[in-house]
């Protein structure tokens, strides 16, 4: 079964590219239509609990790593952004500190999370 004609690379990758951005417009488009809904009814209280649940853990972190454990601010906000996966979080610690040194604890807490990430969602899948 010979094959004809040559389309170039290009060509293929627009085109690739075209059929899965009209299928994520597709998706998009049907699973969108409640969400005006949605959030007028618990709009409010969803985002609000999104702040409660980012910012507790990060806070009572910090607290714990300079009340009682007494580390270097640097260490701890670079450890901290490691905890919550946010690379940029690092870069905007790392601007601030004018050094590199929050990138010390970056490395550590960031490596245990994303493992612990991949644990955590089979986890809760189960339950």
């Amino acid at each position: 079964m010979p094959t004809f004609g040559r389309v170039p690379a290009p060509a293929r990758y627009v085109l690739m590219e075209l059929g899965l951005m009209l299928f994520m417009a597709s998706v998009g488009l049907s699973a969108g239509g409640g969400v005006v809904d949605a959030l007028t009814s618990v709009g409010p209280a969803m985002i609000l609990s999104g702040v409660v649940v980012t910012l507790t853990p990060a806070a009572i972190g910090y607290l714990v790593g300079r009340k009682i454990l007494g580390l270097n601010p640097a260490l701890l906000l670079g450890s901290i952004t490691g905890a919550m996966t946010s690379t940029p979080a690092l870069n905007v610690v790392t601007d601030a500190a004018r050094s590199a040194t929050p990138a010390l604890g970056y490395a550590g807490t960031y490596t245990f999370a994303n493992v612990f990430l991949t644990f955590a969602g089979a986890l809760i899948m189960t339950l």
